[in-house]
């Protein structure tokens, strides 16, 4: 669904959605870096991001 809402929004700027898949983006890599902690910080923005939606 985020990716579908993601395609309709992208002739947008800058947009909720893709501050929220870059911080995504960032917790993945965070996490297989074995950076927990930055993962952790990245999924929080990401919660306060989505209840701003």
């Amino acid at each position: 669904m985020l990716s579908d809402r993601l395609e309709w929004e992208a002739d947008r700027e800058e947009t909720l959605l893709h501050g929220m898949v870059t911080m995504m983006g960032l917790a993945c890599q965070s996490a297989a870096e074995d950076n927990l902690k930055q993962a952790a910080v990245a999924l929080g923005y990401c919660e306060t991001i989505a209840l701003n939606l």
